[in-house]
C-alpha cells in the first residue's frame, strides 16, 4: 500500500501526489483530467474514464438449455455485466428460443448480434437510470393490484381477471431482478452515483423487493386457483375475503411508505396491526364445517394470505433495521 502526505497549496486547497506507476500505466500526464467518486464510507475512487466500465461475460453453453441456461443469463444480468456473449459449437434453435425468451423477461438487455453459433446480449439501460426507489414503487403498485384482483377473481368467478393476474407476475419478476442488479452495480463502486443511494439502503430495498415478489407469488397462487374451477365460496369465507381485499392493499401501501421514509415508529405499529389480522386469518382457516373441497379451499387461501402478511411484517422489520443501520449516516 502506498502512502502520501497531504499538502496544502494556497489558502484552501489540499493536494496529494499520485503514484507514478499508476499514472504511467493509465497515461496520466500534466493537464489530464481525473474523475473522483466518493462512496458513502468516505473512500475515493479515481478513474481516467468517465464512462462505465465495459463489463463483459462470455459463456460457452455447449448443449445447455432450458432452466439451467436461463439461470446463467440471469446470474450475469444480476452480476451487472453490460455485455453477455453466448457461444456454442452448434447452437440449437431451442437454445436460441430460450435466449430470446429470457431477454424479453429482463429490463435493459437486447440481442444485438446473432449467428449460427453465437448470440450477443447488450444491456442498453444506463446505470444512471437504475433507480431502485422508482422500481420499488412500481413493484408495489403491480403487487397491490395483483393481490386485490386475485381475490376479486376468486370471489366473482372471473377467469379472465385471474389469467390477467397470472400474466402480471412476469412484470414483478423483471423489476425484482432490476433492483438486485442495481445493488451489484453499487457494490462495484462508481457505476451508480453513490450520493443518490447508499449501499445499506440499496441492500434493504433489494430485500424489500424480494418480499414483494413473494407476495406476488401468492397472489398468483390464488388467481391460479380461481382460473381452474368455478369455486362456490362459503358465505363466511366470501365475507372475510371481501374485507381482506382492501385491508391487504392498505397494508402494502403502509409498509412501503414506512420503508421509504425510514419511519420505524410507524413500522412497529404496522407489524402489530398485521399480526392481529394474521390471527384472524388463522381462525378463518379453522372454521370449516363443510366437505373436503371446501376445507382444501380454505386452507390454500388462508395459507397464502397468512404468508403475505408475514412478508408485509418483514418489510416493517427491514424499515426498523434500516433506521438503526443508517442512524450514523443521517448525523454526518
Amino acid at each position: 500500500m502506498d502512502t502520501r502526505r497531504v499538502q496544502r497549496t494556497g489558502k484552501s486547497t489540499y493536494i496529494v501526489s499520485l503514484p507514478k506507476s499508476w499514472a504511467t500505466k493509465n497515461g496520466i500526464h500534466p493537464g489530464s483530467i481525473i474523475y473522483i467518486t466518493q462512496s458513502d464510507n468516505g473512500a475515493l475512487m479515481l478513474s481516467t474514464d468517465r464512462s462505465e466500465r465495459d463489463l463483459r461475460a462470455k459463456l460457452d453453453i455447449g448443449d445447455k438449455a432450458g432452466e439451467p441456461l436461463v439461470r446463467d443469463i440471469i446470474g450475469c444480468y444480476v452480476g451487472g455485466y453490460r455485455t453477455i456473449e453466448i457461444v456454442s459449437g452448434h447452437m440449437s434453435s431451442a437454445q436460441k428460443k430460450d435466449l430470446h425468451q429470457i431477454v424479453n423477461k429482463l429490463i435493459g438487455p437486447e440481442i444485438l448480434e446473432e449467428t449460427i453459433n453465437k448470440v450477443v446480449i447488450q444491456d442498453l439501460l444506463s446505470s444512471e437510470e437504475l433507480q431502485a426507489e422508482r422500481a420499488l414503487r412500481r413493484i408495489k403498485t403491480v403487487v397491490k393490484s395483483m393481490l386485490q384482483d386475485s381475490i376479486s377473481s376468486l370471489l366473482n368467478h372471473n377467469v379472465e381477471l385471474a389469467l390477467d393476474v397470472i400474466q402480471r407476475d412476469n412484470d414483478v419478476d423483471r423489476l425484482n431482478l432490476l433492483i438486485a442488479r442495481q445493488f451489484t452495480e453499487i457494490l462495484r463502486s462508481g457505476s451508480v452515483k453513490q450520493e443518490t443511494l447508499n449501499s445499506i439502503t440499496a441492500f434493504t430495498y433489494m430485500q424489500a423487493s424480494s418480499n414483494l415478489e413473494r407476495i406476488a407469488d401468492h397472489a398468483f397462487r390464488i388467481a391460479d386457483l380461481a382460473s381452474q374451477a368455478d369455486w362456490t365460496l362459503p358465505e363466511d369465507l366470501s365475507e372475510s375475503m371481501s374485507r381482506l381485499e382492501s385491508v391487504l392493499g392498505g397494508l402494502i401501501d403502509e409498509a412501503l411508505s414506512c420503508l421509504l421514509q425510514t419511519n420505524s415508529d410507524r413500522a412497529n405499529e404496522l407489524i402489530e396491526n398485521t399480526r392481529e389480522i394474521q390471527q384472524r386469518v388463522q381462525m378463518m382457516a379453522k372454521s370449516s364445517t363443510g366437505d373436503k373441497p371446501e376445507m382444501l379451499l380454505r386452507l390454500v387461501v388462508a395459507s397464502s394470505v397468512e404468508r403475505m402478511l408475514d412478508y408485509i411484517m418483514n418489510i416493517g422489520e427491514l424499515t426498523i433495521n434500516l433506521r438503526h443501520a443508517t442512524f450514523d449516516l443521517d448525523k454526518s
